[in-house]
């Protein structure tokens, strides 16, 4: 399809157009701040493609060593051709872990599809073709644009199946995508959607979507094609039906209210065999049998083989919350009682598939002093009875990693001494008898860290400790050491 090189302006505002008399126009829109583009043809630059697509592979291209990229009157990204953009792009310029995390997300996003996202080149194989990389500048585009796609309907309803051999852009060097690789992602997975003619939606968690959000974003079945009527309009208008409202639109490819995406993307690849296998759970934070004290933080491990659709907490039965997005990570109410309480993460993955991962943890007796404390070994800590040195992985005992320790913390001076913490505060005295409150970096925060105090049982000193841990601790150099999270 053949972008015509002489434009004009046509209209501003959150959605502008660009065009020119006869020819196709590109519609520019909004999401996140960030400004995207559709080329719309002309009815006479819609050609037929063939009566199937005829691949099954998208080429994610981080152009190493730059790509040029010439425009002409069709699209083949086997001999480098874009019938919407020309020009040379830099190489994706971020981290080798970002890249990881972009192609982790594409590959989780189609996983219920008959596609391979790959970052090999295939060469002469016919594929479909997602730049990601450079910025829109080196290509001719207005400032600030971060993705743009040949779209093949001239109006709605007038739409080819697909684009053949299709080349679409996603400027992922824009300072924009720096470390937002879900961004990365979602656009990505929207650009190379449209090339199937498929339109905007108003569900923020949709990859087609131009509302904002912060998460992993899925194709979904029935979805309200329109605007919520305070960004961008579709690229064939829209009608709200009030201030903030829901916009009315047909979605440009059938013409109905709703689209369904995934019917759209199985008819042209095929779905995937079909998934049984559940996610994995695992709870990394606290620790099975740790002492715990109310508010406490409960992470967890989700994974699975195609991807995680949820990840939900329940604490003694009552649902804590719904996470969709790593890292898995709650907060517990401040009001927990006393006793043993049971902990259990449930996984569900995109085709209903759970797994559950459980354990026990225990909000110990309340107490003033150590000799408050009637159980084994332990000590008086922030008011409650808590695992002390004398116990396996308690307050105090030589550790390695927070699953040595029973409160699921193992602290690092940075000097070689590593020694299981609990939280508390540096200006209050809550910390054991022999543990000093340090600082721990952050404003109003520190740990219990073994060492001479001022005496007594139970107290807290953060200025009398002229030892080592004290002076490393007080410039910084104290660190968590907290276990990694998918």
């Amino acid at each position: 399809m053949m972008r015509n090189t002489a434009a004009v302006l046509v209209s501003l505002g959150a959605l502008t157009s660009v065009a020119a008399a006869g020819k196709g126009h590109t519609v520019y829109y909004e999401r996140n701040g960030g400004r995207f583009g559709l080329y719309i043809p002309a009815p006479e630059e819609l050609v037929a493609p063939p009566s199937a697509i005829g691949t099954n592979i998208i080429f994610m291209n981080k152009c190493t060593g730059g790509c040029n990229i010439t425009k002409t009157n069709s699209d083949d990204n086997r001999v480098d051709h874009s019938s919407i953009e020309g020009g040379n792009l830099s190489q994706f310029s971020q981290s080798a872990a970002v890249w990881g995390q972009v192609m982790t997300c594409m590959q989780q996003t189609y996983a219920q599809f008959n596609v391979t996202i790959t970052d090999v080149d295939p060469g002469t194989t016919p594929h479909l073709e997602i730049i990601v990389a450079g910025t829109g500048a080196q290509v001719g585009e207005q400032s600030g644009v971060l993705g743009i796609a040949p779209f093949p309907c001239s109006q709605v309803g007038s739409c080819q199946p697909y684009i053949q051999n299709t080349m679409v852009f996603d400027f992922a060097n824009d300072a924009y995508y720096s470390n937002k690789p879900l961004e990365i992602c979602a656009t990505a997975a929207q650009e190379i959607a449209h090339t199937w003619a498929l339109d905007h939606v108003v569900d923020a968690t949709d990859p087609m979507t131009y509302n904002n959000y912060s998460g992993m974003r899925y194709y979904k079945d029935n979805q309200k094609c329109g605007s919520d009527c305070q960004g961008s309009q579709s690229p064939f208008g829209s009608t709200c039906s009030g201030s903030g409202g829901t916009a009315t639109h047909v979605c440009a490819g059938n013409g109905q209210a709703t689209q369904n995406e995934i019917t759209t993307i199985s008819q042209l690849f095929g779905t995937s065999a079909p998934d049984t296998t559940p996610p994995t759970v695992a709870i990394t934070a606290p620790s099975n049998n740790a002492s715990v004290t109310p508010g406490f933080v409960v992470s967890a491990n989700v994974t699975d083989n195609q991807a995680v659709a949820s990840a939900e907490l329940k604490l003694d039965g009552t649902s804590v919350g719904v996470e969709t997005t790593a890292p898995f990570k709650w907060t517990t109410p401040s009001t927990l009682s006393q006793g043993s309480h049971t902990l259990v993460v449930i996984g569900t993955d995109l085709k209903g598939n759970t797994a559950m991962a459980t354990e026990t943890v225990v909000y110990g007796s309340t107490c003033m002093h150590d000799s408050d404390c009637t159980g084994a070994n332990q000590v008086c800590n922030a008011g409650v009875c808590v695992a002390g040195p004398g116990a396996m992985g308690g307050l105090g005992s030589p550790c390695m990693g927070n699953s040595d320790c029973a409160s699921g913390s193992c602290g690092d001076d940075g000097a070689g001494n590593k020694y299981c913490v609990s939280s508390c505060d540096p200006t209050a005295n809550t910390c054991p008898s022999g543990f000093s409150c340090l600082a721990s970096g952050a404003a109003g925060q520190g740990v219990c860290w073994p060492g001479a105090d001022s005496g007594g049982t139970g107290g807290c000193n953060t200025a009398g400790n002229s030892g080592a841990p004290l002076f490393l601790l007080g410039l910084g150099a104290m660190f968590l050491v907290r276990r990694r999270r998918a």
